[in-house]
């Protein structure tokens, strides 16, 4: 994390995309994933509303090392990309390989996390960014995002030009039903706009 009065680091961060041998089960323990949930979204006939519901989303140690196995997993055939700054794991993301939809122009980004000592300083933004690239490497049309519900995060995916989901995973949403269901179109000009955002 920069010192106080450090300027915010840019959006220039090397991103890697991992091997299966770069994911350690221990690859998660120091990663801080808290986030101090207040305001999430729920749908209501009108569309969303937001809804008071403090609580603190983190991982135990038990989800940590299921992470980093299931992170192994998809690096071997989707893609796993990750941000170290200071020999510190700094954020992640994950495609999964798996082709979804009608058509099988999805795949799923199943994971984009940052740590909370680096949030709202654009490396998420960048980590979305290189994912779009990596699904399109993959053969996907386009991403398919099941939100975390707090308004901060629909909201940092709107920004980045996601939209509500024209198709919906039925085993994710039987997994997380309050998640908020997204998708990202990958065409060239999607990515730009997400890299120019920054």
């Amino acid at each position: 994390m920069p010192p106080p009065g450090h300027p915010p680091l840019t959006p220039s961060w090397p991103i890697h995309r991992l091997s299966p041998r770069d994911i350690s089960a221990g690859w998660l323990d120091a990663f801080q994933r808290r986030q101090d949930v207040q305001l999430v979204y729920r749908a209501s006939a009108a569309g969303k509303r937001s809804v008071a519901e403090p609580f603190i989303d983190d991982w135990s140690s038990a989800e940590r090392r299921e992470l980093a196995r299931e992170l192994a997993r998809i690096a071997a055939d989707g893609a796993v990309l990750a941000v170290e700054i200071d020999g510190i794991l700094a954020g992640f993301a994950a495609i999964d390989p798996q082709a979804l939809g009608p058509d099988g122009g999805y795949r799923q980004l199943k994971e984009l996390q940052v740590d909370r000592r680096w949030r709202g300083q654009g490396l998420g933004r960048a980590l979305l960014a290189a994912s779009a690239a990596a699904g399109r490497e993959l053969g996907a049309d386009a991403l398919y995002i099941s939100s975390h519900s707090a308004v901060e995060t629909v909201a940092f995916y709107e920004a980045c030009g996601c939209v509500p989901a024209r198709w919906l995973h039925a085993p994710q949403l039987a997994l997380e039903p309050f998640d908020w269901q997204m998708e990202l179109a990958l065409s060239g000009q999607s990515i730009d706009l997400i890299q120019l955002s920054h």
